[in-house]
């Protein structure tokens, strides 16, 4: 019955996305072009809020939890979290926004897809091939001095791709180290992400109807003074240990 009812909504769900994509590319080429940067920003919060809600179609349960550990305004902060699912970043994107998220992307979504390839190129985001792990690692050290230099803050999955199963993958060091170096004294969030990758399990024909999302926002962690490949094994356990703690 449920996956009868997932392939009734999953048209509506895909339809809505599209939608929000092609609405808001001319009203971010606009925002760019005549009123500027922050206009373009406030422009990419506003399609992320709408990405984040319209997944409601599918009965999806969406859960963001702070557990009253919303880090500074006035701190540059490096969000680490595990990654399952493209469902990941509109909530991050919007629930961040104060800290004006950088992220970090593969290459192939600069190019083609309506809103989100305009934002790539507008919005600071750094796209990397995945199979070039030198060149990658540059970018990002590239990316975080201009961070630091525009004060703003930087979202990495360090996972390096998204895990299919839910099940977390070791956490690769090099672009964490090279935020971290370019970043000093950036406070670390560490973020749990739950069951999105139950939306991408058929690859989105059908999308599950009736998943619970979670996003918890665990204990900040200062880096001043701190080895990265340490600090980034703390990150690692403390997301596995959420996650092996919230019933499957």
């Amino acid at each position: 019955m449920l996956r009868l009812l997932a392939y009734l909504t999953t048209p509506v769900y895909l339809v809505a996305f599209g939608l929000c994509l092609l609405v808001f590319h001319p009203v971010q080429v606009i925002a760019w072009n005549v009123f500027g940067y922050q206009a373009h920003q406030r422009s990419i919060i506003w399609l992320n809020w709408c990405l984040d809600r319209i997944i409601y179609l599918n009965f999806t349960r969406l859960d963001f939890r702070w557990n009253g550990l919303k880090p500074p305004k006035n701190r540059k902060i490096i969000v680490v979290a595990n990654h399952q699912s493209m469902n990941d970043i509109p909530a991050l994107i919007w629930r961040f926004s104060p800290w004006k998220l950088i992220f970090i992307a593969k290459r192939e979504l600069s190019k083609g897809i309506p809103s989100i390839s305009y934002n790539f190129t507008r919005g600071g985001a750094v796209g990397i091939n995945r199979k070039d792990g030198a060149e990658a690692i540059q970018l990002i050290r590239e990316m975080g001095e201009r961070a630091q230099r525009e004060g703003r803050s930087v979202c990495i999955f360090p996972e390096g791709t998204r895990s299919r199963t839910g099940e977390l993958k070791k956490f690769s060091e090099g672009g964490f180290r090279a935020l971290c170096e370019s970043l000093p004294n950036a406070l670390i969030v560490p973020v749990a992400i739950h069951n999105s990758w139950k939306l991408a399990r058929f690859s989105f024909w059908p999308v599950p109807v009736g998943v619970h999302v979670r996003w918890d926002v665990l204990p900040a962690i200062e880096s001043t003074n701190r080895n990265p490949s340490e600090l980034l094994l703390e990150v690692e356990n403390a997301i596995r240990q959420h996650l092996d703690s919230i019933p499957k």
